[in-house]
């Protein structure tokens, strides 16, 4: 199964405050379907299907004519949805100096751009070498690629053209950029 459809399928079948209530009483312990309707002032119509889905999702096991919460199935489900909400890891922070993924960890958002460009030099120079990723050694760009390249990471684009060129990392000559050799 698809991790969106896993995340998805996850939130449909405990996103319901009725399945929420169902799976809780049934974690404290097995009852059955008339038992949930009465505990819970729902319909038995409307506790069976919501005991349908709370099964087909494996979560709910009948024994007999008593329901019981399977705990260790939604843990697990819990954990691979949780798992799959947080990745291990940003490809984009590839490469880059142990202590800049550290300090970057606070500026990176999850799509790849700053949340802000830090005025603290130590981190500064965290976030200019990895804007500097965007450009390719050997490359050269004009000043109008390159403010399009920055604006994926900021819209002060004139800002980080500028620490890029202060810091060394970038060099420019009549409006063409390039990435220095490593730095």
């Amino acid at each position: 199964m698809e991790p969106k459809e896993d995340l998805l399928d996850f939130f449909k079948t405990l996103g319901n405050a009725e399945r929420l209530k169902i799976a809780g009483q049934l974690g404290i312990q097995p009852l059955s379907a008339a038992e949930l309707a009465e505990r819970l002032g729902l319909p038995l119509a409307e506790v069976t299907n919501h005991l349908g889905h709370l099964q087909a999702a494996g979560f709910v096991q009948a024994d007999g004519e008593r329901y019981r919460l399977d705990s260790a199935v939604v843990e697990q489900v819990s954990r691979r949805v949780l798992a799959q909400s947080h990745p291990a890891t940003n490809p984009a922070l590839d490469g880059l100096p142990e202590e800049d993924v550290r300090i970057l960890r606070g500026y990176v958002q999850r799509d790849g751009s700053l949340s802000l460009i830090p005025s603290q030099r130590k981190k500064l120079l965290a976030v200019l070498r990895y804007v500097r990723n965007a450009f390719q050694p050997g490359e050269r760009y004009p000043e109008k690629q390159v403010n399009e390249m920055l604006s994926c990471y900021h819209e002060d684009t004139a800002a980080l053209r500028r620490y890029l060129v202060d810091e060394g990392l970038v060099q420019r000559e009549h409006s063409i950029y390039w990435r220095s050799e490593e730095k």
